[in-house]
């Protein structure tokens, strides 16, 4: 077999196990009942996603980005759309790391 066909044997096999993937959690979600300790967890998981996102950039970026983190932050709290908090951390780096 060449290796052009195992290329796209692979991404086809990845194709399907993400397909399988996707659909097998929607059929297990099925079955659990929603309320309860379900529906809060389910909740958490946005906020739970972002901060283990976050966590490793703030350690690896010093304080600088734990700023720029709590400007964003802020701001979207104050009911902005995330592009302006997007910007507002940018900003923030950039006036960090130009007086520093």
């Amino acid at each position: 077999m060449s290796e052009d066909a195992l290329v796209w044997l692979s991404i086809l096999a990845m194709a399907v196990a993400t397909w399988i993937t996707r659909v097998s959690g929607f059929w297990l979600m099925g079955l659990v009942p929603e309320g309860g300790f379900v529906r809060r967890a389910l909740n958490h998981l946005p906020g739970a996603l972002v901060v283990s996102i976050l966590a490793p950039i703030v350690l690896d970026g010093g304080w600088a980005a734990a700023v720029a983190i709590a400007v964003a932050v802020a701001i979207l709290r104050a009911g902005i759309t995330a592009m302006f908090a997007l910007f507002g951390a940018l900003a923030a780096v950039a006036l960090i790391r130009l007086v520093v």
